[in-house]
């Protein structure tokens, strides 16, 4: 919905049966679109134009039906990082601040009590934190996942399993609705909570196979179930069936190795192994704590850095121009370059590509600092490999790829360039994808960009023929 006003998200809005809205407070301020307004003032802002949506959607030629369409808002409070809340005490003010304000307009809301990695709190401060959330603000209900950790966003969050221990400590039950629910699917124990173990996930596993046209019969589904859930935990993910001291120790792993990467460093032997020749610069953050505090200092290169990357090449401006920054993780970039660059470059140069003879290493870079690189050497392309967010327990890379010329040739390169015109392949790693496989994807993905001319949303799989 973005850049769109109210009455054109109303518009967009308009057909759908049921509205779902993620928000909290933060988003504004790390986006730099706040414009000086408070926090709460623009939460609260964001919750009438829910209710504003709720109440003007469903009807047709200003007739409305019988039953309007349900809604239902998510706060996600605390997963943004320490540039909006700084400790625990302030992610738990914002959270009662929230739920108040969803009341008092009168919309369906619950709250995701989470909290990034950076922000350095603690697996049990944030289970004792949600303890007091869920007394006293009574959320309409809480969001959760399986082992406390988001894998593919790195957060902190509720474990399901710890939903029946939270309904019992402040007197609640489920909705009769999931009730229900889970009484048809057969998995609610006697105590009216859903049955703990590895049988309850296999019946469920074979109750949603059957769903998709699986024709096995019921044993032989919760049997695969079974067999499922075992290889799923022997590659070391946590699926609510495990004794909570088992994984309340996995998780606080999982923060402690996400606590040492965010202060990591790039090793200067890696460097030496992966690059035939580089250039260490630094951005305006002033130390690492500043840097994961204040996202802007990361994304501008020192003044004296800048001038030197701007002299690399006097002659001839590179075609791609390669850039490494630690990002929010220095071991994904000490693990996989060594794997990840050297193919790279050979890949682009065999598919005639002229490549910058020197890469840009950054010291706490983010993506943005990547585009002032490409306008300063004067690149068409910047590949820029960086450290992801930690939290799933493996140091991943990403590259983020960018077309830096409009439709005419000019340079669009800047710090405020759009997101939307970057291509981003994740997950680089031995377990996710590759290194080797990555370094061809890249060279794919470059090979259209040059073609194309563009990069990002606007980048087609393919050209078509003519």
């Amino acid at each position: 919905m973005a850049g769109l006003d109210v009455d054109g998200v109303l518009d967009l809005v308009r057909d759908f049966d049921g509205l779902y809205f993620e928000t909290g407070q933060g988003s504004e301020v790390t986006n730099g679109s706040a414009e000086g307004v408070d926090m709460v003032t623009l939460e609260a802002r964001t919750y009438g134009l829910a209710r504003y949506l709720r109440r003007e959607t469903g009807g047709v030629n200003g007739v409305r039906p019988p039953v309007r369409p349900w809604m239902i808002v998510n706060d996600v409070a605390g997963f943004i990082g320490p540039e909006v809340f700084k400790d625990a005490e302030q992610l738990e003010r914002a959270c009662l601040e929230d739920s108040v304000m969803g009341k008092l307009h009168g919309i369906s809301m619950g709250l995701d009590i989470c909290a990034t990695f950076h922000m350095g709190i603690a697996p049990s401060m944030l289970r004792r934190l949600t303890e007091r959330i869920v007394d006293r603000a009574a959320p309409a209900y809480v969001m959760s996942v399986a082992g406390n950790a988001d894998p593919m966003l790195g957060y902190l969050t509720t474990s399901f399993r710890e939903h029946t221990r939270l309904r019992r400590q402040v007197g609640r039950r489920m909705t009769s609705s999931m009730e229900q629910r889970l009484t048809a699917l057969g998995v609610l124990g006697r105590d009216g909570e859903p049955k703990p173990g590895a049988e309850t996930v296999a019946r469920l596993y074979a109750t949603y196979a059957r769903k998709s046209g699986d024709q096995r019969t019921s044993s032989l589904l919760e049997e695969a179930g079974r067999r499922r859930l075992h290889e799923l935990r022997e590659r070391g993910f946590d699926l609510g069936v495990v004794d909570a001291s088992e994984s309340d120790a996995r998780v606080e792993a999982i923060y402690t190795h996400a606590r040492r990467a965010l202060y990591a460093t790039v090793d200067e032997g890696i460097i030496r192994d992966a690059s035939p020749r580089s250039m260490r610069v630094r951005t305006t953050a002033t130390s690492r704590d500043d840097y994961l505090a204040h996202p802007p200092a990361g994304e501008r290169l020192r003044d004296a850095d800048a001038r030197a990357v701007a002299t690399l090449y006097r002659t001839r401006e590179p075609q791609v121009q390669l850039v490494v920054s630690d990002g929010l993780n220095a071991d994904a970039i000490n693990e996989q370059l060594r794997a990840l660059l050297p193919p790279l470059r050979r890949l682009l140069s065999d598919n005639g590509c002229h490549v910058g003879e020197t890469d840009v290493v950054v010291e706490n870079g983010r993506v943005r600092a990547g585009y002032e690189i490409g306008g300063l050497v004067g690149a068409a392309i910047v590949v820029h490999m960086v450290g992801e967010r930690p939290g799933t327990g493996l140091n991943m890379a990403s590259a983020y790829l960018t077309y830096g010329r409009d439709e005419s040739g000019q340079s669009r390169w800047s710090r405020d360039l759009d997101h939307s015109l970057t291509t981003a392949i994740c997950g680089i790693h031995p377990r996710g994808k590759p290194p080797q496989a990555a370094a061809e994807e890249i060279a794919r993905t470059v090979a259209r960009m040059m073609e194309q001319r563009r990069s990002g949303v606007a980048l087609k799989a393919s050209t078509p023929r003519s």
